[in-house]
């Protein structure tokens, strides 16, 4: 087995969940991860693939999924027994604070010589304190395209020269010292920064380590895939870190990167030959122009890609680009989240289209054949008030009404958990959007994680609604819109029985959480009578689990075996 010199280690929320009762709740309730949040980021996939172009080895390690699939695993065991030049964890997702600082310490303490590197969104906006107070962390490479600072950077290491000129670097030199470097590596063509899920079946041919490479959980059974279209964004959701806003301000992207038509669309074209599953674009496609948009289409037809193909819209769409979609794929669904069924609480939150023209995309592409429209409320936004928020649930009613009951519709409503972004227009103006934060460093996030319950995880309320509200109104919008999908037959009331259940049995646990928090300050204690809720809690997860297939898109999903087994056969040589 060829050296590795990179080992990429996706960490979950919380390294130690699997004794830690907790209430999650529902904050990963509309995302294919569990609530640890197993999913890693798909810089991943082009970090390893740029890497290996350029005679690098590395190797992703998915943490998160081996614990979730082995619960007996010892993981400092397994840490001890690496072996590779360099470490690198990714702090993308803030969720994420916890378990890749308290992993990255084990790391450090099982291979003390060893660089460890840091990267992804958040680690970019907390570079500074992770450099003055994680000295775990001997690297964060900032910025949202990682891939050549990364290379220049294992260059370094692998000649023993100081980096520094490695772009985008923070870092701490032999006598302590940190230091910045300029981040001035943003390109403005991805093109290079290819997600090419072939090197996936590499790594597992490579390390014969499927489990590792899983991108969540539950993903053999439901290969779910994903594509970028672009780097930053042309929009500013005021709570999003991803927003035009937060990519100027911290990331120093003054525009939209977007990747050829050529180029994603070969991308879909390989992750085609490996999975007949839905393939995921992020970012509306029109963000690029309608010009950019079509092309992409033009050739998702040319190529003849039969995956059902999932679009997500910013925004309100003209019926001669739904036309467009439906012309040149073969299935396709859509996702939009409007947030609020109020046109002012959707204005409030950076997104002026009125509900009155979602609902006339919605019929559109529900004439045009669309298989699946997704619809996202959600609850905690500005401007929203307990009833506003539970008047998304009637508007919703509403909704399937003037649609004739139509199935393919499925409506959705979801905390703003468990964190307000950081880099977001609100988290950097808090007042003026009518916001309290109550966590404000990487610290902060951190110890927040360790908390039993998901409400306590919140790092903000509103001048609306309470934490409390926060938590309390989401349960009884997730009780309504779960009744509502039973009473249009969109699920199966059995299902949706179980699901009402795990729900109300959760709102419960939350509330005897508080009571314990409240009775006592002996930390020993309270694990005590929060370790008694451990029976009870799992059976809530599982219940609300059931919900999940609902994310589900419409089409055949599994493996193709001309394109990846006999793909892997070959790699191991078992094909002559």
């Amino acid at each position: 087995m060829p050296k590795t010199d990179l080992i990429l280690l996706h960490a979950p929320s919380v390294y130690d969940f699997r004794e830690r009762p907790a209430m999650y709740g529902p904050i990963s309730d509309v995302i294919p991860s569990t609530p640890v949040f197993e999913m890693y980021p798909l810089g991943f996939v082009s970090m390893v693939g740029y890497l290996e172009q350029h005679g690098y080895h590395a190797r992703i390690m998915n943490i998160a999924v081996k614990m979730l699939r082995n619960p007996r695993l010892d993981v400092e065991d397994l840490i001890s027994k690496l072996d590779a030049h360099a470490f690198g964890f990714d702090l993308h997702w803030l969720v994420h604070a916890a378990g890749s600082l308290d992993l990255a310490e084990m790391v450090k303490k099982h291979h003390p010589d060893k660089p460890i590197l840091m990267g992804g969104l958040s680690a970019t906006y907390y570079h500074r304190e992770i450099a003055n107070h994680f000295p775990q962390i001997d690297y964060v490479l900032r910025g949202d395209s990682t891939e050549k600072p990364l290379l220049d950077l294992m260059d370094c290491l692998e000649g023993g020269k100081q980096p520094d000129d490695v772009e985008n670097l923070t870092w701490r030199d032999p006598d302590g010292r940190k230091r910045v470097n300029p981040l001035s590596y943003v390109p403005e063509d991805i093109d290079d920064l290819f997600i090419d899920y072939g090197e996936v079946v590499k790594m597992v041919v490579r390390y014969r380590d499927l489990e590792s490479t899983l991108p969540f959980e539950s993903f053999m059974d439901y290969p779910f895939t994903a594509l970028l279209t672009c780097k930053g964004c042309n929009y500013n959701c005021r709570t999003c870190g991803g927003s035009n806003y937060a990519f100027r301000r911290f990331l120093n992207r003054d525009k939209t990167a977007f990747k050829s038509p050529e180029k994603l669309v070969d991308e879909m074209r390989i992750v085609s030959e490996y999975f007949k599953a839905p393939l995921f674009l992020i970012g509306d496609l029109r963000q690029g122009g309608m010009k950019y948009a079509e092309a992409i289409l033009e050739n998702i037809k040319r190529e003849a890609i039969d995956n059902t193909i999932t679009l997500e819209l910013f925004d309100a769409v003209p019926e001669s680009y739904m036309r467009k979609i439906a012309g040149s794929c073969e299935a396709f669904t859509l996702e939009m989240s409007p947030e609020s069924h109020d046109d002012h609480v959707r204005n409030l939150m950076g997104k002026p289209y009125t509900a009155i023209e979602m609902e006339k995309t919605v019929v559109q592409a529900l004439d045009h054949g669309c298989k699946k429209f997704d619809i996202f409320f959600m609850v905690g936004l500005p401007g929203q008030s307990s009833g506003s928020a539970l008047d998304s649930v009637e508007y919703s009613r509403r909704l399937y009404e003037r649609l004739g009951g139509d199935r393919r519709v499925y409506t959705f409503i979801a905390p703003m958990a468990p964190f307000l972004d950081p880099g977001s227009i609100i988290f950097e103006n808090p007042t003026q959007h009518g916001f309290k934060l109550l966590y404000k460093t990487l610290r902060e996030h951190k110890d927040a994680l360790y908390q039993p319950s998901w409400k306590l995880y919140l790092n903000y309320h509103t001048d609306w609604m309470t934490r409390d509200e926060v938590a309390e109104t989401t349960y009884d919008a997730m009780i309504r819109m779960n009744e509502l999908k039973a009473e249009i037959g969109i699920t199966k009331s059995e299902k949706a029985r179980q699901v009402s259940a795990g729900l109300k049995l959760a709102r419960n646990i939350m509330g005897r959480i508080d009571t314990i928090v409240a009775s006592t300050s002996d930390e020993s204690e309270r694990k005590r009578l929060y370790e008694e809720l451990r029976f009870e809690i799992d059976r809530a997860k599982k219940s609300t689990g059931f919900a999940k297939s609902e994310l589900r898109m419409p089409g055949t999903a599994g493996i193709r075996l001309k394109g990846a087994l006999k793909y892997l056969l070959r790699r191991a040589k078992l094909l002559r």
